[in-house]
């Protein structure tokens, strides 16, 4: 077949047309099955979809001390209690003592965040101990027990021994951008 440059690019272009087509229409019959089947959820990854069948975005801007948080606990390397972690924030941020109460709320507000919505820390504590500490869930076995140095850490220094996490329990992301 001798097909000169005019007539490839009029075949290419033919087939790219004939691709967004058909990924239009396929994307259209897969809204009506999932909008008949009450299903919201992709099942590629298993985020939450908008009634419109696209992606759900989380609004607003994120917290910075989210990123401070998992910035700590990577950095030292070791489980922190919300102490530690007021201390380091005042200290890092150069912050005046006074502002001790806002960046406790704001602080707990980020560490719920990131335990409950996007399972991406967890907390430890010790029966019959009122104090518990941060752990990434990345240091958690699959039974929810703190492996390796981090548990050593916690015996040898707080002497503490952690309590399992129920894994059950961790959410999984809602937001493509928790993945």
């Amino acid at each position: 077949m001798n097909l000169n440059t005019t007539d490839v690019a009029e075949i290419a272009n033919y087939y790219t047309e004939e691709k967004l087509r058909l990924t239009a229409k396929l994307k259209h019959i897969d809204s009506i099955l999932r909008k008949i089947s009450g299903d919201n959820i992709d099942a590629e990854s298993g985020v939450i979809l908008t009634k419109r069948g696209n992606k759900a975005k989380k609004r607003g801007p994120k917290s910075v001390w989210g990123k401070f948080i998992l910035d700590c606990l990577t950095d030292k390397n070791h489980p922190l209690s919300y102490r530690d972690l007021m201390d380091l924030a005042i200290e890092r941020n150069g912050l005046d003592k006074s502002k001790f109460q806002s960046v406790r709320a704001s602080i707990l507000n980020s560490a719920f965040r990131l335990r409950a919505i996007q399972g991406k820390i967890a907390t430890v504590g010790e029966d019959g101990k009122k104090e518990k500490f941060l752990v990434l869930t990345s240091w958690l076995n699959p039974k929810g027990e703190l492996v390796g140095n981090h548990s050593q850490w916690l015996r040898k220094e707080m002497n503490f021994k952690p309590e399992p996490v129920d894994m059950s329990e961790l959410p999984k992301p809602k937001y493509e951008e928790d993945l």
